[in-house]
């Protein structure tokens, strides 16, 4: 029960400071900008849009770009030696105030995944349809694609893709975005803790910000090498949106079931490393505003 008590107070923490709230405030301005061609045609058109439309802006490559920069941005309060901190381990001992810093990833990664979901279906308050169907605006867009009169005379910062519709319900694709999202964020979060073990922080930043970079080289390669890259690059993973979209003949994902395995095996082999180095370091407290 204790060790649940300070999970509660680590994730306090990590979730109500000043990084994550301008984060959150970018995240709302990114969304409402995206938004503003489709909500013109839901104004038109006189129809409510689905609920479902958060995994659609995941599958954007800009607005993936500046959401993995913030969450590298938020989580560069790594090794988590501010002043704020020391009463915890102390109360707690190394191995679970280093799971409990691990879990307070977790926990900030799913409180931003699940604001990420709320900034993009904002912007369509009181035009929301909220049932378990893709309704009629979001097949309308997908069945027409990129060729049709409305993407040819808007700016299109996303676009819904037609092939997913027929595979996954909204509610199926949103938790399993949200899920594997949670997921990649909170393995991010976690390899920079790693890494600031070893290294200086600088470093974990660093080798954070080339997993979101190769996001570029995965958009620009040829689609049998985009396939092969898409299994060692969990920032990709994000746009499962575009899963049953094959590009060439190739579809552009690994199985789901590997993508999930990946990512919870690689962030438990990354704890059990930290619990053992968090033993023999030397904690160095700083006078830091996290």
């Amino acid at each position: 029960m204790r060790f649940f008590k300070y999970v509660r107070a680590s994730s306090l923490i990590k979730i109500f400071n000043s990084k994550v709230g301008l984060f959150i405030l970018i995240l709302f301005i990114t969304g409402f900008r995206y938004s503003q061609p489709y909500l013109e045609f839901v104004r038109e058109k006189n129809y409510p849009i689905s609920w479902c439309i958060a995994p659609f802006y995941f599958a954007s490559f800009g607005f993936l770009a500046i959401f993995y920069f913030g969450i590298v941005y938020i989580n560069s309060d790594v090794p988590f030696m501010q002043h704020s901190n020391m009463y915890q381990l102390i109360r707690m001992g190394r191995r679970r105030w280093a799971l409990g810093q691990i879990s307070g990833i977790f926990v900030r990664s799913f409180l931003i995944i699940v604001l990420t979901a709320l900034a993009c279906i904002l912007p369509f308050a009181g035009k929301i349809e909220w049932s378990n169907d893709w309704g009629k605006v979001i097949y309308t867009l997908a069945s027409q694609g990129p060729i049709s009169e409305f993407a040819r005379n808007n700016s299109l910062d996303f676009t819904f893709n037609y092939e997913i519709l027929g595979s996954y319900t909204p509610l199926q694709l949103m938790f399993i975005t949200l899920f594997l999202c949670t997921l990649i964020c909170t393995f991010l979060g976690t390899w920079m803790f790693l890494i600031s073990l070893f290294a200086e922080r600088v470093f974990a930043v660093s080798t954070a910000l080339m997993f979101v970079l190769l996001l570029f080289f995965v958009h620009n390669v040829h689609a049998k090498m985009h396939q092969i890259l898409a299994y060692f690059v969990p920032a990709y993973w994000a746009e499962f949106a575009l899963s049953e979209t094959p590009i060439s003949g190739f579809y552009r994902m690994p199985p789901i079931t590997y993508m999930f395995a990946f990512l919870i095996i690689a962030i438990g082999v990354m704890s059990v490393i930290i619990c053992v180095r968090v033993k023999s370091i030397e904690f160095n407290w700083e006078n830091e505003d996290i």
